[in-house]
């Protein structure tokens, strides 16, 4: 037998001490919980995007019901408009009723503008703003992942 071959039988043989099997037990048990700590970050990073998407999605589905309403709206008081002009009894009146209708549309397709700009801005901003926090708490470059 050569020495390589002698030093492998006399190692089986022997008893492996506690203190090395507690060191190996522990550092396999902090690697363990490493690994799922790796794991837990980028799992929340993703459930994180995930429900600012559905918000979002949410928002956009929300925003086109709104539109919907405010075009059938829109050719309601179109129709309302016209009927009121029929019932004018001379051209000056015709002149003011249309003149009514197209300020009354006006102000509200101002209000209308006015408020789908701030919601989309409040969306923007929210969205801008998970999804920093996210990369500040999961990002490829935080220290603690």
């Amino acid at each position: 037998m050569t020495d390589t071959e002698n030093a492998f039988a006399a190692a089986q043989n022997k008893l492996i001490p506690a203190a090395a099997r507690d060191f190996v037990k522990k550092a396999a048990g902090a690697a363990k919980e490493r690994a799922t700590t790796f794991h837990a970050g980028p799992e929340k990073a993703t459930t994180t995007v995930e429900q600012t998407l559905v918000t979002a999605v949410g928002e956009v589905a929300k925003l086109t019901r709104q539109a919907q309403q405010a075009a059938y709206e829109d050719v309601q008081a179109l129709f309302s408009g016209v009927n009121q002009l029929a019932s004018a009894k001379c051209a000056s009146e015709a002149v003011r009723i249309y003149l009514d209708y197209v300020r009354n549309r006006s102000d509200v397709a101002i209000a209308r503008a006015s408020t789908a700009s701030d919601l989309v801005g409040k969306l923007v901003i929210s969205g801008a703003k998970t999804v920093q926090q996210t990369m500040a708490n999961y990002g490829l470059f935080n220290n603690a992942a």
